[in-house]
């Protein structure tokens, strides 16, 4: 039986198209919207997971 966690963020969200799909290598992957670097300092500095923060967290790191 698989688990499947959804970040807290994406909870009362639609998924992102292709979100349960595993990864296709010889296709380039959607543009980053979310500073993924900054995004997991900031998680770290506070003691969270990724998948913890609130969608207003994340969307300090969107550009």
């Amino acid at each position: 039986m698989e688990i499947i966690c959804f970040p807290k963020f994406l909870e009362g969200e639609p998924l992102p198209a292709g979100y349960l799909e595993p990864p296709n290598p010889y296709v380039d992957p959607p543009t980053r919207k979310v500073d993924i670097g900054a995004l997991a300092r900031y998680a770290r500095e506070n003691g969270k997971r990724i998948v913890d923060l609130t969608k207003e967290e994340v969307a300090l790191f969107e550009s």
